[in-house]
């Protein structure tokens, strides 16, 4: 969920060369036709699906996403039955969760104690690499507590009170301030956000992105959210809006220490899940709290 690259000239795409703008508009169109079909699926599963629905999305985003992190990551001969293996244990461990809503750390004890016994089973296949096969299972850990625990938010979001309002509202959130990011800073973008982590960004495509969320919010709130107080709705835009940023230099902060553009090829014009849902990840347990609070 990038913000877009400044324009390294002050006309933006109409200084450059018609070779670039061609590519760059093409680029455009690819990344529009996939957000509008893939958003539009997940908008009715979403609707449709009701718990089983949500869940049920939450178990395949989070396995891809724990695959893509994890695949960047491993390098020992083992590293495709690590990754079904881990892919596995999350998909076990977020259908446990649907089925155990309340127990959420319990499930992820079970899930640890299996991916340890796992590690150590097949550990004496590495005798020379031992610190490299530990150092694998430390940051399975993490991305399983990473990615499972916040995915788990979405179905208990969708479960409570004018669950697919808030649902709805959230999707629009992080959607709106990702696209406007994107147009702003592409139009606009001089003054670097990141550059360390991600040259790409600009402090003007943020605050664009920020704008749009805030805006997004206040007509959705008219149109089909009248029990939400005007002030909940707003800290709800900015707090999500800022946190769905800070989950995107997050991902760009994993890619730039493993040099990786993008994190697969699933998603055409927008490169893997965790590319599009970077955001979305991160901000979930802020928007839980927003809906605790303002419900």
């Amino acid at each position: 969920m990038s913000a877009p690259r400044t324009p390294n000239s002050s006309n933006g795409v109409s200084m450059m060369d018609p070779k670039k703008a061609a590519e760059k508009s093409k680029e455009t169109t690819t990344r529009v036709i996939t957000g509008v079909i893939g958003g539009g699926f997940l908008l009715a599963l979403f609707l449709i699906g009701g718990h089983l629905g949500v869940s049920f999305a939450s178990a395949i985003l989070g396995g891809l996403m724990c695959w893509e992190l994890s695949n960047a990551f491993y390098s020992l001969s083992d590293h495709r039955e690590k990754l079904i293996a881990l892919v596995g244990i999350s998909w076990l461990t977020i259908f446990a969760n649907m089925l155990f809503p309340k127990s959420m750390l319990e499930c992820l004890i079970v899930s640890f104690m299996g991916l340890f016994t796992y590690f150590l089973a097949i550990a004496e296949r590495h005798p020379s690499d031992l610190r490299k096969h530990f150092d694998e299972l430390v940051f399975t850990v993490f991305v399983l507590v990473y990615v499972v625990t916040f995915v788990a938010f979405l179905p208990l979001i969708r479960d409570g009170a004018n669950g697919i309002k808030w649902l709805l509202l959230f999707l629009f959130i992080v959607w709106s301030g990702d696209t406007g990011a994107y147009f702003v800073g592409r139009k606009w973008g001089r003054t670097k956000l990141y550059p360390l982590i991600s040259p790409g960004k600009s402090m003007e495509g943020a605050g664009g992105g920020l704008l749009s969320s805030v805006v997004v919010t206040m007509i959705f709130k008219l149109v089909a959210f009248a029990a939400l107080s005007w002030f909940g709705a707003v800290v709800t835009a900015v707090l999500v809006g800022i946190s769905s940023q800070i989950g995107d230099l997050c991902e760009s902060f994993f890619k730039r220490a493993y040099k990786i553009k993008d994190s697969s090829k699933i998603l055409p014009g927008h490169g893997g899940i965790l590319d599009r849902f970077d955001g979305v990840l991160f901000s979930l347990p802020i928007m839980y709290f927003c809906v605790k609070i303002f419900s």
